[in-house]
């Protein structure tokens, strides 16, 4: 099939439009991780529930590195994956998860929503339209 240049252009434009959202996404995730676990860090039990899994260091640590072409969106996303995982393996605690879910309900939600098992609230509002 042969596409116009003007089609080309406009497809592309399309693809980086959901990049970049996608990155917003992600950047957001992040954050809300981020606050998450500084909010149950600060609580000493939960200290010493993420202690027992590393979280001192691991998901706190954002790639400096820019790709050649000055665009940030795709590390952004692969740092969503990362963190997606590290959180997941994080939720396998039956422990920290029924801690959690009595003192910390709302950053549990934020965790869920990290991995993908919970829409966000933007998705639930979609649903519902």
């Amino acid at each position: 099939m042969w596409v116009t240049r003007s089609e080309r252009e406009w497809r592309r434009k399309e693809e980086d439009q959901v990049l970049r959202d996608a990155a917003r996404k992600a950047e957001a995730r992040f954050a809300a991780v981020m606050t998450a676990l500084t909010v149950i860090g600060a609580d000493p039990v939960g200290a010493s529930l993420l202690e027992s899994h590393n979280l001192h260091r691991v998901p706190r640590g954002r790639s400096g590195r820019i790709a050649a072409n000055g665009r940030a969106e795709g590390l952004a996303i692969l740092e969503g994956v990362v963190l997606s995982g590290v959180i997941r393996i994080l939720l396998t605690d039956v422990e920290l998860v029924l801690w959690l879910s009595r003192h910390y309900p709302r950053e549990l939600a934020i965790f869920h929503v990290a991995i993908g098992s919970l829409p966000t609230k933007n998705a639930l509002t979609e649903q519902g339209s």
